[in-house]
């Protein structure tokens, strides 16, 4: 049973790490024990879901759980095959996975390059840098995790605004990062919720991509717009730009639906969709032949992509970069 005394000094997030280590090695959570999500463990606890989310992540990285993405987190199980049958196995995937990538169409640098990337992710804490993203909604969010991803020696976490503003000690969550980014929007709110931390804050330029705004700016009048997104805020954040834009376009219908179905009877309506660049239709596997039907149909989808510009990113690569070599 986990308690946390808000009283004691030790941070949160340490009482979380330290009772359920000491679960696991009690036997109380036996190996391959599936652990609480963050978001049922946080509610039961009444504790904020990026307190979980960090000791989650010590644990993690201590080899003392396992996060499996999609899955869930569960206490590590170390009685696994011997080595060599696990290095075997290992080989296979690896040579899997290079058939898979080659069949996509990626050249053998290509493959390298990646191959870099990923295990420049996986490497030890010092070595590698850590950084938290905040904006206000799940899509940007995940738009400059994307954009972030491809810089090597980088690790991202995403946090919301609200939960940065609503934490009574959020640079206690801050603390482990070495770079902390959000928007020049959002800065001065999170600015002055991160007083110990501000020398770690950078504020990024974003704006929407030169082919988005092209494709808005060509959609016939007449044609009729429907939006597909998350949250309301990125739904807000498209109609601002519909308002630069397009400045005709009033009132957009917007679907937040992830049902297959539902975005189908969503989209039949409309000869033009803009949709977040994270919406399910551009993935096959969670909405099939939507996306082709849609388009064969003569219909148009134009990707929302608001992104860092590359001033900023250019900024922000130097500064991981000279973290790193701190670090080396």
């Amino acid at each position: 049973m986990i308690t946390i005394d808000f009283n004691k000094k030790t941070p949160i997030y340490k009482q979380l790490v330290e009772q359920l280590t000491r679960s696991i090695k009690s036997g109380e959570l036996k190996p391959g024990d599936r652990l609480p999500t963050e978001r049922e463990l946080a509610e039961r606890l009444d504790v904020a879901r990026g307190t979980v989310k960090r000791a989650y992540k010590e644990l993690s990285d201590n080899n003392i759980i396992e996060v499996i993405h999609g899955s869930g987190s569960y206490v590590y199980n170390d009685k696994e095959a011997p080595d060599l049958e696990r290095r075997a196995r290992a080989a296979r995937l690896m040579e899997e996975t290079y058939d898979k990538m080659t069949a996509m169409g990626l050249s053998h640098k290509e493959i390298g390059m990646l191959l870099h990337i990923a295990l420049a992710k996986k490497a030890p804490p010092e070595s590698f840098a850590r950084v938290a993203v905040i904006d206000c909604n799940p899509e940007s969010l995940s738009i400059i995790k994307n954009q972030l991803s491809y810089i090597p020696g980088i690790v991202v976490s995403s946090f919301f605004v609200d939960t940065i503003i609503m934490d009574d000690d959020a640079d206690e969550l801050m603390n482990d990062f070495d770079l902390v980014l959000t928007t020049v929007t959002h800065y001065d709110t999170v600015a002055n919720s991160l007083t110990g931390n501000k020398e770690k804050l950078m504020a990024a330029d974003v704006s929407l991509s030169r082919k988005t705004i092209v494709s808005i700016c060509a959609l016939p009048h007449e044609c009729s717009l429907g939006i597909l997104c998350q949250s309301n805020k990125f739904a807000n954040l498209i109609m601002e730009q519909l308002e630069v834009f397009a400045s005709h376009r009033k009132n957009v219908p917007v679907c937040f639906d992830t049902d297959t179905k539902a975005i189908r009877r969503f989209m039949r309506r409309f000869s033009a969709i803009i949709a977040a660049p994270n919406s399910p239709i551009f993935e096959p596997s969670a909405t099939g032949t939507l996306l082709d039907d849609y388009t064969s149909a003569g219909g148009q989808l134009i990707p929302f992509n608001y992104l860092i510009d590359r001033g900023s990113l250019l900024h922000i690569e130097e500064q991981i970069d000279k973290i790193i070599g701190d670090k080396a």
